[in-house]
């Protein structure tokens, strides 16, 4: 005997009863403020405060680890991580060096051409004591106060203009680790993320040319 002799044609139609007992349940808690929260994550006592000079944020896990350990708590080698940013460094500086260098020689053509009209007051008061030697000494220095004195501004503008480039050389010449972890300790106070991960995209940004 099958199941169509047994039972009539429409229990075969029945469908069961949806259970909406726990949507209902869950969207009260929701409304209603009820639902457990995720527990704050409390920070290990026995690691740096991420944005510390001392202090090293581990890109394989995420936390703070001492700058001076070879390896992070979770395996990763820190050592290769910090010289790896360190050479990123290495080149930004003097990336940033040679294009301060390239735009200072640009700003100084420019401005050697403020001696153009200091040359005539300079030559023809020479000319004129080669032919008169002695009656026109007077007048050829009146002739060449203008000269000095484009001579004299020119020297001081082109102290002014060169003064960046020329601490960039002594920074160049002078840098050590120290200055690195300085540098990437105040990049991180500043930006007040202590991930070393947007330190290393800065610097690989900053060493691409334009």
């Amino acid at each position: 005997m099958n199941s169509d002799e047994m039972f009539p044609a429409n229990v075969h139609f029945i469908k069961p009863r949806k259970l909406v007992l726990s949507d209902r349940l869950d969207r009260f808690l929701n409304e209603n403020a009820l639902a457990p929260k995720v527990a704050p994550t409390r920070c290990d006592p026995t690691r740096p405060k991420p944005n510390g000079i001392n202090a090293i944020t581990c890109t394989s896990c995420g936390q703070a680890e001492y700058i001076h350990r070879d390896h992070c708590r979770c395996g990763h080698y820190l050592r290769g991580q910090l010289e790896d940013e360190y050479l990123v460094w290495e080149a930004r500086i003097h990336f940033c060096h040679g294009s301060l260098s390239v735009q200072t020689d640009k700003r100084l053509c420019r401005l050697r051409l403020i001696l153009l009209p200091a040359m005539p007051f300079l030559v023809a008061p020479l000319l004129l004591l080669a032919l008169q030697p002695g009656n026109a000494a007077l007048t050829a220095l009146i002739w060449m106060i203008p000269g000095l004195l484009i001579l004299g501004a020119f020297a001081i503008l082109e102290q002014i203009m060169t003064r960046a480039l020329r601490a960039s050389a002594s920074f160049i010449g002078s840098y050590t680790f120290d200055d690195f972890v300085e540098q990437k300790h105040q990049f991180q106070n500043a930006t007040s993320v202590g991930i070393d991960g947007q330190w290393t995209a800065m610097h690989n940004s900053k060493t691409t040319p334009l």
